[in-house]
């Protein structure tokens, strides 16, 4: 702001003159109060009079220093009370978060005041603006208490994955060591009826063992951090399928990886992506010789969508809104093995990521999943 040429008065008494910037500080949303090089208040906007509780012409002539708490409540470090803006003032622009100013009824609230130096022929003057931060703080408590509930949860999560492990594994463990124990002391008396119920309930044991682990494994994925870097998926896309493509003798796979931008994304959790995606597709498309695996990128809306497409069985559509939901299957267990956690984990790390996946399917015409890893994964090189 530009000096005035009007000389300030050096006593309270003496009455005001005229501000040549008065009608812009009418305007601004937060309290402004002019003071001399006393410390006296001179000049303040109608949103100092409302804020403060005093009409303008109580605050003309207070001492500016006088509308704060002694000691201040929850100051930083170097701001003690009374005196503080007078030792900011005059000297250069400096801000004072986190003071308690006090209004006309004794009632006071948390503000962060602005102070800039304005010289003046009266010397130097300085010109103040008080910010009531009460909403702020109100929602800083709320995120605290937020923050305190997720860790406390987290914490509860920790000891319920705990439980979990041990209390449901251990009667596992143990029906599936008896099972072993019965088979070996009926030895040869062992019929084929008895041979096929053994079987049965140690092959449910293993079943319950994997939808235990995919159910731990699951949740674990609402909390893990991530670890974003740069990262070529193509490359990250083709280690995958060379490990999981440990062919029968005679089946093909015609397996091609098109141009994928650079991206920012954890690696861990987009190789388990693509891990369950080319697992699908292998595993869906293994009656289809040869099978047809296609991994590429299209442009859209400024951003990137990736994919991974099959020649397999496919699925109608109609059933699509369970694709990726816990422990949902749309092909019997005895059609293709699996425990329907697969998906599920793709949509949470994807969602992790701030993207979102979906599919498009034909009854035996295949299928392709998409998905996007957020606004933030691009630009990037690795």
């Amino acid at each position: 702001m530009s000096a005035t040429s009007h000389k300030l008065p050096t006593a309270p008494e003496i009455p005001l003159p005229e501000i040549p910037f008065n009608a812009a500080l009418e305007a601004m949303p937060e309290a402004c109060l002019l003071a001399n090089p006393h410390g006296s208040i001179v000049w303040c906007n109608q949103r100092a009079e409302a804020l403060l509780g005093y009409s303008r012409s109580e605050l003309i002539g207070k001492a500016v220093d006088a509308l704060l708490l002694e000691p201040v409540p929850n100051a930083r470090a170097g701001h003690t009370g009374k005196g503080i803006l007078s030792s900011l003032s005059y000297q250069a622009e400096r801000t004072a978060p986190e003071l308690a100013v006090l209004r006309k009824d004794g009632s006071a609230f948390p503000a962060e005041i602005c102070v800039a130096p304005m010289p003046t022929e009266a010397g130097a003057c300085m010109l103040a603006t008080i910010r009531d931060i009460t909403a702020r703080k109100r929602l800083e408590q709320q995120l605290h208490e937020k923050s305190a509930a997720l860790e406390a949860a987290h914490q509860e999560f920790h000891a319920f994955s705990h439980s979990i492990s041990h209390d449901l594994r251990a009667p596992l463990r143990a029906i599936d060591g008896f099972a072993i124990m019965l088979k070996k002391s009926l030895g040869e008396n062992l019929g084929k009826q008895p041979e096929h119920a053994l079987k049965r309930i140690q092959d449910n044991v293993a079943k319950m063992s994997q939808l235990i682990e995919g159910l731990l494994d699951f949740s674990t994925l609402a909390w893990i951090a991530l670890t974003k870097k740069p990262l070529n998926p193509a490359e990250l896309a083709q280690k995958v399928f060379n490990e999981l493509a440990a062919l029968p003798e005679g089946r093909r796979v015609d397996f091609q990886i098109g141009a994928l931008p650079a991206c920012e994304a954890d690696a861990a959790l987009l190789r388990r992506v693509f891990a369950n995606l080319l697992s699908n597709s292998l595993k869906f498309a293994r009656d289809r010789n040869p099978a047809v695996i296609r991994v590429g990128c299209h442009a859209e809306n400024a951003g990137h969508v990736f994919f991974v497409q099959d020649n397999g069985v496919g699925f109608d559509m109609e059933y699509s809104d369970k694709l990726f939901q816990v422990f949902q299957r749309l092909h019997s267990p005895s059609e293709f093995e699996g425990t329907g956690m697969g998906l599920a984990i793709v949509r949470r790390i994807i969602q992790r990521h701030g993207g979102r996946v979906w599919a498009e399917a034909q009854v035996d015409r295949g299928a392709t999943f998409y998905f996007t890893l957020g606004e933030s994964a691009y630009g990037h090189s690795p």
